[in-house]
C-alpha cells in the first residue's frame, strides 16, 4: 500500500528557533517512513526589501503562494498539507491552495497567533489576554503588540479579521493540532468567550489535537 503524499508548509523565522526545528525534524521522520514528501518554505529574513504595502496585502492573502503551492500539491498529488507557520508570507491563501487540490489540512498550533497579535498573550511583563475575546485585536494595536507598531500590528488584526469573517478558520482547515493541553484549552475557551464561530475551538471548527 502506497503511503500517503505529504506537503510540509512553513514559514522560517529571521532567527532560527523551535518552530524551524519542529519541522526540519517531522520532515526527517516522515522521509525515514518512507512517505513522499515535499517542503514548502518561505523565508522572512528579506522582508525589509519588500514594497511595505505589498507585504501587508501578501500577509493577508498571497496570491503567488496560493499558485506555487497548488502546483505543488497537484504535482505531488498531496494527500496531506501540514502547516506550521503561515506568517506573514505564507499566508492564509495557502490553505485554499491545499483544498483547491483536494489534500486535507492541518495546522499546527505553535503559538497564541490566531488569538494573540505578539502570538505570546504577554505584554509589559504579565499575562495579557485583552485580544483573546475579541472578533477584532484592536487592544493589540492599540499597544502595537506586533514588533512595537502600530502598523505592523494593524496589518496582523486585519489578516486575522479577514480571514475569520471568511471562516477560514473553520472551513479550510480540517485539524489543529495544540502543543499541550493548555494551549489546547485556551483555544477552546477563547471561542467560546468571544461568542465566536471563526476560531480553532469553536464548534463549527476542526478539532483541536492536544499534546501530540
Amino acid at each position: 500500500m502506497q503511503k500517503p503524499a505529504i506537503v510540509l508548509v512553513h514559514n522560517r523565522y529571521r532567527q532560527a528557533g523551535g518552530e524551524d526545528e519542529v519541522f526540519e525534524a517531522e520532515a526527517a521522520l516522515l522521509e525515514s517512513r518512507g512517505h513522499r514528501l515535499e517542503r514548502f518554505t518561505l523565508d522572512n529574513g528579506d522582508l525589509r526589501e519588500h514594497n511595505p504595502i505589498a507585504m501587508a496585502a501578501a500577509t493577508v492573502w498571497n496570491a503567488r503562494t496560493y499558485r506555487a503551492l497548488r502546483q505543488m500539491c497537484r504535482r505531488t498529488q498531496a494527500d496531506v498539507v501540514h502547516f506550521h507557520n503561515t506568517f506573514p508570507r505564507v499566508s492564509p491563501a495557502a490553505y485554499y491552495a491545499a483544498r483547491a487540490e483536494g489534500a486535507a489540512v492541518v495546522q499546527t498550533l505553535h503559538n497564541f497567533r490566531l488569538i494573540c497579535l505578539n502570538a505570546l498573550c504577554y505584554r509589559d511583563g504579565r499575562p495579557c489576554e485583552e485580544c483573546v475575546t475579541k472578533t477584532v485585536r484592536w487592544p493589540g494595536v492599540v499597544h502595537g503588540c506586533y514588533r512595537d507598531s502600530r502598523t505592523a500590528s494593524g496589518v496582523t488584526a486585519v489578516m486575522l479579521s479577514v480571514h475569520a469573517a471568511a471562516r477560514t478558520w473553520t472551513e479550510h482547515v480540517d485539524a489543529y493540532v495544540a502543543l499541550s493541553e493548555f494551549a489546547r484549552s485556551r483555544f477552546i475557551s477563547s471561542s467560546k468567550d468571544a461568542g465566536s464561530s471563526c476560531a480553532p475551538g469553536s464548534r463549527s471548527a476542526a478539532p483541536v489535537i492536544g499534546a501530540m
